[in-house]
């Protein structure tokens, strides 16, 4: 059987932990046990843990986040040698040993796949992990057009090959395990789906997720496209008023706004949204689909607009913000997915 192992990040942990490790181990598993920063008063719980079991336990004496938390041990991991499964879980005892296992068996038969343990969201679920699981999946699908059931599950494995990757994703805190479904949809790495157990303990009031703060996290790259759209919209709409008031010509006004805020949001979403703004450099490939896609949007923006205005006779200014509006959706997932991804991309599989 080939080994296996499982990662778990842990911040102020309880005592539940330490049997959830030996249960592991039992099974003959190898754990690997990340401390965030938990603080001196779990030193006794974590010195208990160490003299009970095999574990292997890296610590932060600072507090540095679940994905800073899982890439040290994901560096940790990286230098043992042989092939080998992982599975990622959380240490507040919501994920069984039967899933656990069924995971890893599954990894262990699938060459670099992200395997996904999904969790059905029910009315005995907390409402706050509903609504959570329900607007995250959501907004991931509609940024990468792949459909997820569980975006949030902790509960993840894979085989050995896979960690050089997980290693390059951005991301320290809990919007790490977001960035590594969008970056592994972005490059059509596979990611499978499996159902598991749906456990939450006490209403899940153990959980250190700030709601607002990390769901901000989560949603970075969304909130940044609508910010550098709405910037873009307002250079477009403040340009095409001015003109329009003195030329009177819808056509030439709306010409006039759309060069000079397509290149504003071109290189808004190149430096900010999506790449890393330091280091991207713009290709001539890139430059000229977003060129491609801006014409395009310009025709159909110019007809929407006229015919607003001609059928419906309203007001040629009401109509340039009614128009804007229809063409957001399809601008964003025609950029995400033609023109700012990767050379040769291959289509996510979720299964």
């Amino acid at each position: 059987m080939m080994r296996r192992l499982a990662l778990i990040p842990a911040y102020k942990p309880n005592e539940n932990l330490i049997y959830f490790v030996q249960s592991l181990e039992k099974r003959g598993i190898e754990v690997v046990v990340v401390d965030d920063g938990s603080g001196g008063e779990y030193l006794p719980l974590f010195s208990q843990l160490g003299k009970n079991s095999n574990v292997k336990i890296i610590r932060f004496y600072i507090n540095q986040g679940k994905g800073a938390a899982l890439k040290e041990g994901l560096s940790y991991l990286n230098n043992i040698e042989g092939d080998f499964t992982v599975i990622t879980l959380d240490a507040d005892g919501q994920h069984s040993l039967q899933d656990a296992t069924y995971l890893l068996e599954k990894a262990a038969k699938s060459e670099d796949v992200l395997i996904l343990g999904s969790r059905e969201q029910s009315k005995d679920s907390p409402l706050r992990s509903r609504i959570g699981n329900y607007i995250t999946k959501k907004v991931f699908c509609f940024s990468t057009g792949v459909d997820i059931e569980d975006t949030q599950t902790g509960m993840r494995a894979f085989k050995k090959s896979l960690i050089p990757k997980l290693l390059e994703i951005k991301g320290e805190r809990y919007e790490y395990e977001m960035n590594m479904l969008l970056e592994f949809a972005k490059e059509g790495i596979k990611m499978k789906e499996y159902p598991i157990e749906t456990i939450y303990i006490n209403d899940n009031e153990e959980s250190h997720f700030d709601t607002v703060k990390d769901s901000i996290r989560i949603y970075s790259q969304i909130i940044k496209f609508c910010t550098s759209s709405l910037l873009s919209f307002g250079i477009d709409f403040l340009i095409y008023s001015i003109s329009l008031i003195m030329s009177g010509s819808i056509l030439f006004s709306n010409a006039f706004a759309r060069i000079i805020s397509l290149h504003f949001n071109f290189f808004m979403n190149k430096k900010f949204v999506f790449e890393d703004g330091k280091n991207s450099k713009t290709s001539s490939k890139e430059y000229l689909s977003y060129l491609g896609l801006a014409a395009f949007i310009f025709v159909m923006n110019t007809l929407i607009l006229r015919g607003i205005v001609e059928t419906f006779h309203i007001n040629a200014i009401i109509a340039k913000i009614l128009t804007e509006v229809i063409l957001f959706t399809l601008s964003y997932l025609v950029q995400k997915k033609l023109v700012f991804s990767r050379e040769n991309k291959k289509v996510a599989q979720i299964v």
